[in-house]
């Protein structure tokens, strides 16, 4: 026995230790360290898969090209192209400041956050008189919500403070910003238009990210409860009348020569005998469905829904202004510019709504404590009040987590949608930044220039993940 204990107690030789974990080190080396520094080295050439190019060391050429701006006019502008990008600067930097006042709660936010609003309405008013992009507009939107959500924010005095200086050099540098845009984009032009255009689709394709979170969110609080279907009998009497409506429904329908409305509306009644029949369990396996669907397959079959001719949802918009007696037509979704990119964010919001962040907060749901929400309503708190005040802070890790998780997926995301729908058109209106690295390295063959590409988003990627690290981290903890 004694020499039993010893041999289990004995320690491996450091040769064995190292055989054992060998085959992880290769995998690592061989397919995550090597590939990262081989594309920063690629970077710094120009590397393609032409054989008549030569391959070149050529420093900063590639981001220079990405990033940098050229004259396009006589004379030199360098002053207009300094200031404009010292307030470019002086915006992200107040941006982050602004968001660092809110979270250390400096006295003076408040006022700051009115003059965050008051840029937000000069902006909307630029965008009226000159017939601005409808970007200009939803930037305008969005800095008076975030104003007005700065100023409504409770237990903050209205007192003149440092956190009111961010939000000011704010509204400063994007008052400069406006100022100087004529001016420099009349005298200089990027090197890469493309780029910015595709990073622009790609933040702006992201702005559906709040509202699937707040979707799935919505759809998990309503999934938490059972439903109050009642005893075995009961359910077994509504799910048979829910079938005979069913069958009713789309034999009606059907007969009437309306074959896709027979499909939905029986469809319709099925889906609400499986909710008499097992609870609310069928309606979370109907929401969850989406996300066992494969990605290209769900696509082709919106690239069908959103067909301008043939397409159901062209097809019963069209009827409805028909029948409403309006001029009005669909738009041609995916094939025109304008509403190429919000076509693909209802998709996106339809897909993520009920995948896996309801799971997620579904199961933070589970575990809010009981004992809290009942001593809130024994208080005399509304189901708003229980909400805000009680449940919200709960789910503060799981809403951190979630938001973490979608500003990558979103800043890395794009691809499969342009490429299997789109094609990256109409005029690169749903190229993304992805899509973009793939075009340059496997299409243009550019490996070095597209390494460029991804380096650079990988910058935006780190930027934008330590700025939520920082601050959602710091609003978790206060929760």
């Amino acid at each position: 026995m004694a020499e039993t204990a010893v041999r289990k107690g004995k320690r491996l030789p450091p040769k064995a230790v190292f055989g054992f974990l060998l085959p992880n080190f290769l995998g690592f080396f061989c397919f995550t360290l090597f590939p990262v520094i081989f594309s920063f080295a690629m970077v710094f050439t120009n590397w393609t898969l032409r054989p008549a190019v030569k391959m070149e060391f050529v420093g900063l050429r590639n981001l220079n090209d990405l990033l940098g701006v050229r004259s396009v006019g006589p004379g030199s502008h360098a002053g207009v192209c300094s200031v404009y990008a010292i307030c470019a600067v002086l915006l992200l930097v107040a941006l982050i400041g602004t968001l660092w006042a809110h979270v250390a709660r400096w006295r003076g936010v408040r006022v700051g956050s009115v003059a965050l609003g008051a840029a937000g309405v000069v902006l909307l008013a630029v965008a009226v008189v000159t017939g601005a992009h409808h970007s200009v507009w939803l930037a305008g939107a969005l800095l008076i919500l975030g104003g007005l959500a700065g100023a409504l924010r409770e237990g903050e005095p209205w007192r003149w403070g440092w956190g009111a200086v961010p939000a000011l050099l704010f509204s400063v540098a994007l008052v400069g910003l406006m100022a100087l845009n004529a001016s420099m984009w009349a005298s200089h032009e990027p090197r890469d238009p493309r780029f910015w255009q595709y990073l622009f689709n790609t933040v702006y394709m992201m702005l559906a990210m709040p509202l699937s979170i707040a979707a799935s969110l919505g759809l998990a609080i309503l999934l938490s409860d059972e439903l109050p279907t009642g005893p075995i009998r009961t359910r077994l009497i509504g799910s048979l009348l829910c079938l005979a409506a069913g069958v009713g429904t789309f034999l009606f329908l059907l007969s009437s020569g309306h074959g896709n409305l027979a499909l939905m509306g029986g469809l319709l009644w099925i889906i609400a005998m499986l909710g008499f029949a097992f609870g609310v369990v069928s309606y979370r396996t109907v929401f969850y469905l989406p996300h066992f669907t494969s990605g290209v397959a769900m696509m082709i079959l919106w690239k069908a829904l959103y067909n301008p001719k043939t397409g159901p949802i062209s097809t019963a918009l069209n009827g409805l202004c028909d029948a409403m007696g309006w001029s009005w037509r669909s738009p041609a979704w995916l094939m025109d510019f304008t509403w190429a990119k919000p076509a693909l964010m209802f998709m996106g919001l339809w897909t993520a709504a009920g995948g896996m962040n309801m799971l997620l907060y579904l199961s933070a749901l589970s575990n809010v404590p009981k004992d809290l929400l009942e001593a809130a309503e024994v208080d005399g708190a509304g189901r708003w009040s229980r909400f805000r005040h009680v449940t919200w802070p709960q789910l503060a890790p799981t809403t951190f987590f979630i938001v973490i998780m979608a500003v990558v997926g979103g800043l890395q995301g794009g691809f499969e949608q342009a490429r299997v729908m789109t094609g990256g058109g109409p005029a690169g209106a749903t190229t993304t930044l992805s899509f973009y690295v793939y075009t340059k390295g496997f299409e243009d063959l550019e490996l070095g220039y597209a390494a460029a590409i991804s380096w650079v988003l990988f910058c935006i990627v780190f930027t934008a993940t330590a700025i939520n690290w920082r601050f959602g981290k710091t609003l978790e903890v206060d929760s």
